[in-house]
């Protein structure tokens, strides 16, 4: 701490304290149960409730500039950089408060934390970064305890979270959840003005160099959406921040630090170092106070019961928060769900100490050590009590060095996003809520294939085909805002999960994602257009991760031979064969359809914007991909046969077996526009169509017509 030179003036403190022996756990907690019930009063008596009482956000900040003026000075500019974010996403005047006080005591964990590693002139190593993390955790459950908004808790909570579009699983068990926008703002936030901003050991980098590393980590740490925002925010009021920097290499003053200032820090200082010694020795913890109130749910609890802060918060403990029972207990015929513990503690003010079995969930138990200690206040006075667990095994605390690694066994090397074990084991978490809900909560897949991959590898490289992927990866990642889920499934093949997304939807998705595909610059390479295909299917009740994986796939096999760079679904035959039979039946217009000599003759035109050459190589594409025959061809006409017939020459109920003899003239004119009286050369195509056999009805044959219309539209990409 900075030296510090005792005023002759006293302030006025928050709550009246004095300091407790450090080594007395139950005087500091005694201490924090005062400033709890001090915050309560405080809340009490306002006429709306903020989400920091403002007595406490007063003391809090007034305890960080004592600590250090610097963290201030990057809670400010957080807080500016966040208000401007969340201005530009919308986000309505309550919500901006609570974001900007979040950001204002996001650091109010270092209060505690000592001065050789606050201030060290270099990196901080991944013990260090620990140490400074469970700090951060303690001073959470502090707020938690002095009455802070639990929506406010639970942003800061998830700051340290990687935003993870990956959909990589967190500590515990199930799918993992959406990481809400406020830690992402807040996280972007925290990490540009910590690189743009000097350290001794390093400068402060540009915008450009920050926006440049932050887009790098785009979709895993850090949400590309957000980080794009921040972007333009920068370039319209992005001034803001030069008058909250830092005075680098300036010497720092003694702080003129009064007594009732120096006894608030030590006090908070006692309180997060016990918080602190809890989070490091055990697996969770919670704290109430006389009246059995909650006064503190640990992080590590709801692992343990799973129940979340918000079931908790601003209630009395139950017995069943807590599912325990003995260990020799082995059936649930006699387990005991209702242990009274916590209550003869609170009554008879003598610590306890036993081992438990601990119900996690109907398949999970785990053996526990459970700590309970209560709190006093004189001989015949209890104050409250705090229960502590730890597991048999030893404490389950994910270092940084175990969450990394654990981040790379699930993802891909190369893109970043979900591998292929990983994008099995979160579709099966989804499935399972599927099922749970019994089909009412849709999940689409969306299965994805780069075009002639293999052709770009052939003619650019594996470095320019690695590039492609990559670029593809990131296009993804800022093309998705709706918690979806992608991963690489293997070589080119792309997989994104969209819960909550029936099949419409889904191909709605589909096409928006392939359209940024098909107009985006993927790779870097001039004259390098990559396309991909795409293929949807919708969960059913009964599906499992193989069956839906395998209908989604062979949607994406029938995209890519019809021509590539489209999108099919389940039922398209179905689909589209209703959609052209209500457009028949609107039709006003007069039928495509003659009779001559008892035989039908369907006729139409298309319009092209391209080339002949470039139409016919459309063309043959359509012809190799359709299944068609070739039965004539000469200058500027073809004639071709698509389908067959049986022996007794009738069409049957599908395609294949409704023959049909394609007559296809090219043809060129020059027109005269009426607007602007210049000349124009147009191109089209005639189409004849006539049945091969018999057709059931003029009605089928003209729907089989428009069916070949469509697909040919589709590959000439005509009018």
């Amino acid at each position: 701490m900075p030296q510090a030179i005792v005023g002759q003036q006293t302030s006025t403190m928050y709550c009246p304290l004095t300091p407790a022996v450090p080594t007395d756990t139950c005087a500091v907690l005694n201490r924090l149960l005062a400033l709890c019930e001090h915050a309560r009063c405080e809340l009490a008596s306002s006429s709306n409730r903020p989400p920091i009482p403002r007595g406490l956000i007063t003391m809090l900040l007034r305890a960080m500039k004592v600590r250090d003026p610097s963290i201030i000075l990057h809670g400010r500019r957080i807080s500016v950089i966040a208000r401007g974010l969340s201005e530009l996403m919308g986000w309505e005047d309550a919500q901006r408060a609570e974001l900007e006080l979040a950001a204002l005591v996001h650091d109010i964990g270092k209060i505690g934390v000592p001065e050789h590693i606050l201030k060290k002139p270099g990196k901080l190593s991944s013990e260090e970064y620990d140490f400074v993390t469970l700090y951060h955790h303690a001073a959470i459950c502090m707020l938690q305890a002095l009455h802070v908004d639990h929506s406010l808790v639970s942003m800061l909570t998830l700051l340290h979270n990687n935003f993870d579009g990956a959909g990589v699983e967190t500590k515990g068990s199930g799918a993992s959840q959406e990481l809400p926008l406020g830690p992402r703002i807040l996280a972007v936030a925290d990490a540009y003005d910590s690189l743009s901003s000097p350290k001794s050991y390093r400068r402060g980098m540009t915008h450009e160099e920050v926006i440049g590393i932050l887009n790098e980590q785009s979709g895993s740490r850090y949400d590309g959406n957000v980080v794009r925002t921040l972007n333009r925010w920068y370039q319209s009021d992005g001034d803001a921040l030069f008058s909250l920097g830092d005075e680098f290499g300036k010497l720092e003053e003694p702080i003129r630090l009064e007594d009732d200032e120096r006894t608030e820090i030590v006090v908070l200082t006692q309180i997060l170092n016990v918080l602190y010694q809890f989070q490091t020795l055990y697996d969770g913890y919670f704290l109430l106070d006389a009246s059995g109130n909650y006064c503190i749910w640990s992080k590590g609890m709801e692992e343990l019961s799973g129940k979340s802060l918000s079931d908790v918060a601003g209630r009395a403990w139950l017995p069943s928060d807590i599912r325990l029972a003995p260990i020799a207990q082995t059936t649930d015929q006699h387990r005991e769900p209702a242990e009274e513990i916590v209550r003869q503690v609170l009554q008879n003010g003598r610590p306890q100490f036993t081992s438990r079995v601990c119900d996690v969930s109907e398949s999970t138990q785990i053996s526990v050590d459970v700590y309970t200690l209560p709190i006093t206040n004189g001989p015949n006075k209890i104050t409250g009590l705090v229960q502590l667990f730890r597991c048999k095994g030893g404490v389950r605390r994910e270092t940084r060095e175990y969450v990394e690694l654990k981040l790379a066994a699930t993802r891909d090397a190369l893109t970043g996003v979900a591998n292929r074990g990983q994008l099995e084991t979160q579709l099966r978490h989804l499935l399972d809520d599927f099922h749970n809900h019994e089909g009412t909560r849709p999940l689409s897949m969306i299965f994805l294939d780069v075009d002639k991959f293999k052709n770009v590898n052939d003619t650019h490289g594996h470095k320019a085909g690695d590039q492609v992927l990559v670029d593809l990866t990131r296009l993804l990642q800022h093309e998705t805002y709706s918690g979806e889920i992608i991963a690489r499934y293997g070589g080119e093949e792309f997989v994104v999960l969209c819960p909550d997304t029936d099949l419409k939807a889904g191909i709605r998705r589909s096409e928006r994602l392939r359209d940024a595909i098909a107009k985006s610059s993927i790779g870097g390479i001039s004259g390098l257009n990559i396309t991909s295909s795409f293929g949807v299917a919708v969960a059913r009740l009964g599906d499992s991760v193989q069956t839906l994986l395998e209908r989604a796939d062979s949607c994406l096999y029938r995209a890519k031979e019809t021509g590539r760079n489209r999108t099919c679904w389940e039922d398209q035959e179905k689909d589209e064969q209703a959609e052209l039979e209500q457009e028949v039946l609107n039709e006003e217009v007069e039928s495509k359809v003659t009779c001559t000599d008892d035989v039908w003759q369907f006729n139409d035109e298309i319009g092209m914007s391209t080339s002949l050459e470039l139409t016919a190589m459309k063309l043959n594409a359509f012809i190799a991909s359709c299944d068609v025959s070739v039965t004539n061809q000469e200058h500027g006409h073809l004639t071709m046969q698509m389908g067959s017939v049986g022996f007794t020459r009738r069409w049957g109920g599908t395609p294949e077996k409704q023959a049909v003899e394609i007559d296809v003239r090219f043809e060129t004119t020059r027109e005269t526009d009426a607007k602007t009286g210049e000349s124009k050369t147009k191109r089209h195509i005639d189409v004849i169509i006539v049945p091969i056999g018999r057709a059931r009805s003029e009605s089928v044959f003209e729907l089989r017509c428009e069916q070949i219309m469509r697909q040919l539209r589709s590959y000439l990409l005509g009018d």
